[in-house]
């Protein structure tokens, strides 16, 4: 896990740190002009440095002039890498990985300086003459090459450090200007922190912590941990649930709400997950106090009633993806725009890579690549010996490092051994640095020589970037749009085989194509790589490799975002969902669609007089320990007053929008927080297919956005009031790092963004973030589409609980009657068994909260009422015939985004009977309180020996 590195309180001024890092530059410039400028021209002495004993003696005549003047030249960026790595890097290293290539950069200078002095002497003493016999010369000369290897095997992770330290020194003096310091420092921001996840020192601090307090529950204490105006004090606190499962819960959660107005304005929390925040967010927007006009009608029990005009206007808008074919067309066509962008920015890298590893390869022949060319036939022997022997050098100086390590744990003070550990964690990345260069690099460089010798390859490789571009792109639809219907046939207690419908997202052949797909574009990726090593870096190979960087680097600064399908997915939903009720001045009541230029801020839009507060669940995705293995996501809400969750942290939302630039303020909405909630085709997925993820990441079309990380607002909130220069800010453009950060599927909780998605990714009815608000009585509409037997997203929720709370959950004995095939018409069997079989008795699950004591106080009880989409035999005549008609309702795929009037209507109503019986369920007075209290703290009893 990346954790987060605590930066010393003791900085630099900006004016000192940027003469520190221009005194670094300076240095390697001078080394490099003396050199130049003094040492004779038209001789190249990288040759006679890695040839060996294999050149010719005596030595060209300018070798020893050259050699001492490359003195002056190891000098000048001996001096700038110890500026860079020791002096400049560690002020700007913020993570533990930072803090590790730190590390690594500072070993590889000492090395690369040692190396190139010990080179330089080496020669020398050949040069001129001190070695008599041929032996000794030999030796010398093996010696001199292999310390040539050591040198620019250590100079690329040293030079690569310092680099990247001095230009964010540069760039972060300029851009933590005093006056963008003191505008954030200006702010007092309401921030709570997330609970630790661990001992580590580092970690955020344990606001649970107190003297005397036992260790039992402090876990699931610290996931009650919801702000204090986010919540009441618990007792005859009602909440309301509403699943996901895309247009189909959505329809099913407007049906129940139409049912239980009266009570739902009497709640205190109404939650919502991805379909379910879709009509949460419909009545959020209609209701708001937010950009309020004389016009505007505001009434919460027949704003969506049944046969008014808001519920009309959503009902034309069902099919809100795409109800027309140009619709259509143009998702089609952002989905074929955004994967070539993308696929143009992953691939530059290839290219640019290839190029500059050929022209280095061609000026340092660490490996012997000179005979490798388009169109010859496999040549093995690309590899040095003396790099072989470098190689083997620092793998066995790492080994000895760690060995010691081990031997030193004897140290009670552990230090001997820290020390020793990280010195051979150093050294073993050192020499996977020379590996990579020495061995893997050129391999794959004749590997490549080898298949463009054959006619085929060649054209495939003509062929193969378009190839790619089309297979990943039908491999795109198909994995979305691609849902194979069939059957399941299972016996029922009653005899007789029953037909239950199911529709399976993902087939075999499926996921054979997605994974066919990514492995295309790995190998693609590869090959382009080393075969423009055989380019040799020649001069035309150059230019192009510089216009492609160019091309990448304007890329580069486009928002990863708007290279997926997010935005389109939010003007969509807005244009189904956000809608206005107003009174024309001829009195006339009708809809009025909300602008695509109105900014719906959580901090206003969601502030609703009269009504419950309402929070729409997402999935902060998080990499590491930070969660238990298979389960990738943490809990992250928008609500008006709070973003964030107990995992992450808090922070005011009215603040994290002064906080944010102007594209993330884009998603701190009501509109963005309803179409991230809704983000289930993601490139992470908590604990779903990797391959897919990675599919959907490469092309474009993926959901969620990456959004602020409270603990790292807090953070640099907090080094701002400190004048720090160092810490940077929250990014202005999510870049396409970000993009590679999916692909990898890295997602370390210290980033200034974490990725946000479905809700469903952690959990899909958002029961557990109204037990986390400790509510007494809960309604939860469960329209998940789970196929039987059991509830199984109930089932999950309930685990969930009971894991991250310590609340239990007790079923009735009834939950067995919403069991399909439980319930029966009383029609004959024979016309109507497969909508028998379908049939349950009841479609409301009821069920007791247990609320774990809190310390010195009682345990809480709760009562739970789950209505579940499914059928009984007393419903509406019409719904039992559409149902007939239609096996597969009331479980229509996710995938199904395309609703037509008849699906609306008849998953609206299937809502309003399970309103019906959800509200007809007697409900007690105030919640009975169970008389156990938190175990007492026992003292131990100490006998004095």
């Amino acid at each position: 896990m990346d954790k987060h590195v605590r930066m010393s309180d003791s900085f630099p001024s900006r004016t000192r740190a940027l003469l520190i890092a221009a005194a670094g530059v300076a240095a390697g410039l001078a080394g490099l002009v003396v050199y130049l400028t003094q040492a004779p021209r038209h001789f190249n002495i990288v040759p006679v440095e890695l040839r060996g004993h294999d050149q010719p003696y005596p030595l060209p005549g300018p070798t020893a002039h050259t050699l001492y003047w490359d003195f002056a030249l190891i000098a000048g960026y001996g001096v700038a890498l110890i500026i860079g790595n020791y002096v400049v890097t560690p002020h700007v290293a913020r993570t533990r990985v930072a803090l590790n290539a730190v590390r690594l950069g500072q070993a590889a200078a000492i090395l690369a300086i040692v190396a190139a002095c010990l080179e330089n002497a080496f020669l020398l003493l050949v040069a001129e003459g001190a070695a008599d016999s041929s032996g000794w010369r030999d030796f010398l000369l093996d010696a001199a090459s292999t310390s040539a290897v050591l040198k620019f095997g250590a100079l690329i992770p040293a030079v690569a450090a310092a680099l990247t330290g001095t230009v964010l020194t540069i760039v972060r003096c300029i851009v933590n200007s005093p006056g963008r310091l003191a505008a954030w420092s200006a702010l007092n921001i309401a921030y709570q922190p997330p609970h630790p996840a661990g001992g580590d020192a580092n970690d955020f601090p344990n606001p649970h912590a107190n003297g005397g307090e036992p260790c039992a529950g402090v876990r699931w204490r610290a996931g009650f941990d919801v702000p204090s105006d986010a919540t009441a004090d618990g007792a005859g606190q009602v909440g309301f649930c509403l699943s996901g499962g895309g247009i189909r819960a959505s329809c099913v959660a407007l049906g129940v709400l139409q049912e239980m107005h009266g009570t739902l304005v009497r709640a205190r929390h109404l939650v919502s997950v991805s379909g379910g925040g879709y009509t949460a967010g419909a009545f959020t927007q209609a209701l708001t106090d937010a950009h309020s006009r004389p016009d505007m009608v505001r009434d919460p029990a027949g704003v969506f009633a049944p046969g008014s005009v808001g519920e009309d206007y959503i009902r034309r808008h069902s099919s809100y993806l795409a109800n027309t074919v140009p619709t259509l067309l143009v998702a089609l066509g952002l989905m074929l725009r955004h994967l070539i962008l993308s696929i143009a920015a992953l691939f530059a890298p290839a290219v640019v890579a290839g190029v500059l590893f050929g022209w280095f390869y061609d000026n340092a022949p660490i490996a012997d690549l000179r005979g490798l060319r388009t169109g010859k036939t496999y040549e093995f022997n690309v590899f040095r010996t003396d790099a072989l022997i470098a190689l083997g050098i620092v793998t066995g100086v790492a080994l000895v490092l760690w060995l010691a390590g081990q031997a030193a744990v004897a140290d009670p003070e552990m230090r001997r051994a820290k020390r020793l550990r990280t010195a051979s964690q150093g050294t073993a990345w050192l020499a996977g640095v020379i590996a990579a260069v020495a061995v893997v690099i050129p391999l794959l460089a004749a590997i490549a020589a080898s298949l463009y010798a054959q006619k085929w390859v060649v054209q495939l490789n003509i062929a193969g970037p378009v190839g790619a571009l089309v297979l990943t792109y039908l491999a795109t639809i198909a994995s979305i749009v691609w849902r194979n219907r069939t059957t399941i046939t299972k016996n029922v207690g009653s005899g007789g085989a029953s037909v239950v419908p199911a529709a399976i997202p993902n087939s075999v052949v499926q996921r054979l194509l997605v994974a066919l797909t990514v492995i295309v574009l790995a190998a693609a990726w590869l090959l382009l790589f080393a075969g423009l090593i055989l380019t040799h870096g020649t001069t035309a190979a150059l230019w192009s490799a510089l216009g492609i960087a160019v091309l990448a680097g304007i890329l580069g600064f486009i928002d990863e975002t708007t290279l997926s399908l997010h935005p389109f997915y939010r003007a969509r939903l807005a244009a189904a969902f956000a809608v206005r009720t107003v009174r024309r001045p001829d009195g006339l009541i009708v809809p009025e669609a909300y602008p695509r230029d109105e900014r719906t801020s959580l901090s206003t839009y969601a502030r609703i007089n009269g009504f419950p507060d309402v929070v729409f669940a997402a999935t902060a995705n998080l990499g590491g320990d930070r969660t238990p293995p298979g389960r990738n996501g943490v809990s992250y809400t928008f609500n008006a007053d709070w973003v964030g969750g107990p995992d992450v942290g808090w922070i005011g939302t009215e603040d994290l929008q002064r906080l944010a630039t102007a594209r993330l303020r884009r998603d701190l909405t009501v509109q963005g927080a309803v179409a991230i909630s809704g983000a289930a085709f993601a490139s992470s997925m908590g604990h779903g297919a990797r391959w897919f993820q990675i599919l959907l990441a490469v092309s474009g079309a993926r959901l969620g956005a990456w959004l602020p990380n409270p603990a790292y607002v807090k953070a640099a909130h907090t080094h701002a009031r400190a004048g720090d220069w160092r810490y940077p800010r929250l990014p202005a453009t999510r870049r396409l790092g970000y993009l590679l950060k999916e692909i990898f599927d890295i997602h370390p909780a210290t980033d200034p963004l974490l990725q946000i998605t479905d809700g469903g990714h952690y959990e899909n009815l958002g029961l557990v973030e109204l037990l986390r608000r400790r509510c007494t009585l809960i309604y939860c509409v469960d329209a998940s589409g789970d196929h039987p037997p059991m509830a199984t997203t109930l089932s999950q929720a309930i685990a969930l609980a009971q894991d991250e709370l310590g609340v239990t959950i007790t079923l009735d004995d009834a939950a067995f009657d919403c069991e399909p095939g439980t319930g029966t018409l009383a029609a004959p069997k024979a016309h109507l068994g497969g909508l028998n079989a379908r049939l349950s008795k009841t479609p409301v699950i009821i069920g007791t909260i247990t609320y774990p004591p809190e310390p010195g106080m009682p345990a809480g009880l709760g009562r739970l009422i789950v209505g579940k989409a499914l059928l009984t035999g007393d419903m509406p005549y019409w719904l039992l015939s559409y149902a007939a008609k239609h096996p597969v309702f009331p479980h229509d795929s996710t995938g199904d985004q395309w609703f037509d009037a008849d699906q609306f209507s008849a998953y609206t109503e299937l809502g309003r009977q399970l309103g019906q019986r959800m509200g007809a369920v007697p409900v007690p007075g105030p919640p009975p309180v169970e008389a156990i209290t938190a175990p007492p703290v026992v003292t131990p009893t100490v006998t004095p020996i």
